[in-house]
């Protein structure tokens, strides 16, 4: 004869909700340090694929390397990059934003840092942005590329990696407003992306041609009699 065992009933909460089953704070311990051992790990190897392909870019012209010259690079495995990227726009994606985010960010918030006028600080950002963009060399020429690629192929991921530099924008076009030293009939944030979209472009046109077509003096006229008051 089958004994049918009857349900456990539900532990409830005070609120009647179901509670979670008792875990022991060892077992949370363990759980916490495996994760976070494993997170360690999947960016060590991550960054490594990364640092091989700026090491290539450096090195060639941004059409001649493969994955499997970035993966011989690296000295990890094929199977262990397709873990971490989807291809190789995935990989171009992340040195990206690698390149903005720990170098060119950190060069323009220190240029900028040495201003305390609103005004100056923009004008900081906007000469900061063509002193880059006229540094030459291989990898600079290839991230413009990119910028054109992955504007047409991951539009949305592109604009996750440059909102760096556009809340950088913001924060300035911010202190400038709130100093009163911004025409007010146009948006904040259209002021941001009108402002992104001129560094970006010039930017892009300097490196890709080999030199500025447009000095940051000629931008910056351009820039404050657009936008800051009494510029007009």
């Amino acid at each position: 004869m089958n004994v049918i065992t009857p349900p456990k009933p539900e532990r409830l909460t005070p609120d009647g909700e179901q509670s979670e089953p008792h875990i022991p704070s060892w077992q949370k311990d363990s759980i916490a340090r495996s994760l976070r051992s494993a997170r360690a790990r999947a960016q060590e190897r991550s960054d490594r694929f990364v640092a091989a392909a700026i090491d290539l870019l450096n090195e060639r012209d941004e059409s001649d390397f493969t994955i499997q010259d970035v993966v011989d690079r690296s000295e990890m495995s094929l199977g262990t990059f397709y873990a971490y990227f989807d291809g190789k726009d995935s990989l171009l994606l992340a040195v990206y934003e690698t390149v903005l985010r720990r170098t060119a960010m950190p060069l323009l918030r220190e240029r900028c840092d040495r201003e305390t006028d609103p005004g100056l600080r923009i004008k900081a950002l906007m000469y900061g942005m063509v002193e880059l963009a006229s540094v030459p060399g291989r990898l600079s020429r290839a991230l413009s590329i990119f910028h054109l690629r992955l504007a047409e192929t991951r539009p949305s991921e592109l604009k996750y990696a440059l909102e760096p530099l556009r809340s950088f924008i913001v924060e300035l076009l911010s202190q400038g407003a709130a100093a009163g030293r911004l025409r007010d009939d146009v948006g904040l944030e259209t002021q941001a992306a009108l402002l992104q979209e001129l560094l970006l472009s010039t930017t892009h046109s300097t490196v890709l041609a080999g030199s500025p077509s447009t000095s940051a003096d000629d931008l910056w006229t351009f820039w404050s009699a657009a936008i800051l008051q009494g510029a007009r």
